[in-house]
């Protein structure tokens, strides 16, 4: 593991113990924007582990104060295993996928848009069940798209224009529901039909696909203040594993959450990219 900053004097911690100097170094620099060069087999899984047991246990920092975002599910459970046990108990962090944090972020606070926290997350073939019915209702067929292909224009039209998430808004879903049928109607070819019928469908159903969790999350942080001040107030450290990974709504979702306290930590291999 590699880092550009000088090893912390003082009495090594029990937690730290064990460690090497560049590991235990990434560990005990706690405050402010830190990058760490970390290869293949340089122990950097255990080096998070350490530093989220080091803020939790040296520092005193409550697990609910401290997102650990990964990037699989296996990785997030293995280190929460390992954290729970050394806490003994104490699961009132988050470590997670960043998905999975914007699933509980969500639950919390997408009452704003009108949507029960009990909405719907659509699986993959949720999603390609919502498109089938979206055919039947174009009078579409598969000879006409195919399902993985209006999937991908679907998520890319998303990602580029995140102002989609306003059809989810509003005290009048009776109207919202009006209106995105009028831009099916309007829409200028079949890719957009299918597209603005999908919506529909997803608003009569409140359904949120894997890509909304992301974008709905970025939406309600960019335009509703007073919730970027909680959550970038509760988040007083952001660690993000895997970083050469992250898209840009990833991106910009771990700086948010950073804004208020700047402790943002993340790990990555150049080489990988």
């Amino acid at each position: 593991m590699m880092g550009n900053f000088d090893l912390i004097n003082g009495p090594v911690s029990a937690i730290t113990d064990g460690l090497d100097n560049e590991q235990r170094c990434a560990v005990e620099m706690t405050e402010g924007y830190i990058r760490v060069i970390a290869g293949a087999g340089s122990g950097k899984t255990r080096t998070l582990t350490h530093r989220y047991l080091y803020l939790a246990k040296e520092l005193g920092i409550s697990p609910s104060n401290i997102l650990c975002a990964t990037f699989s599910n296996k990785a997030a459970f293995e280190m929460k295993k390992r954290i729970r046990t050394m806490l003994k108990g104490d699961d009132s962090g988050y470590i997670s996928t960043f998905h999975s944090f914007c699933v509980r972020l969500l639950r919390e606070d997408i009452h704003v848009l009108q949507f029960p926290k009990e909405f719907l997350v659509l699986d993959e073939e949720d999603q390609k069940s919502l498109v089938k019915k979206a055919y039947t209702e174009l009078g579409y067929s598969l000879k006409d798209l195919r399902i993985s292909s209006a999937i991908d224009f679907i998520g890319g039209r998303k990602g580029n224009d995140i102002s989609y998430v306003q059809w989810f808004a509003g005290h009048d879903s009776a109207s919202a529901n009006d209106d995105l049928l009028k831009m099916v109607e309007n829409a200028p070819d079949k890719w957009h039909k299918v597209y603005f019928r999908y919506l529909y469908e997803q608003k009569k159903n409140f359904a949120l696909d894997f890509d909304d969790l992301i974008l709905v999350t970025l939406y309600i942080l960019q335009r509703f203040p007073e919730k970027l001040k909680k959550w970038s107030e509760r988040m007083m450290y952001v660690m993000v594993d895997e970083f050469q990974d992250i898209d840009l709504q990833q991106y910009q979702l771990a700086e948010l959450l950073s804004s208020y306290h700047h402790n943002l930590f993340v790990v990555g291999d150049p080489d990988q990219t």
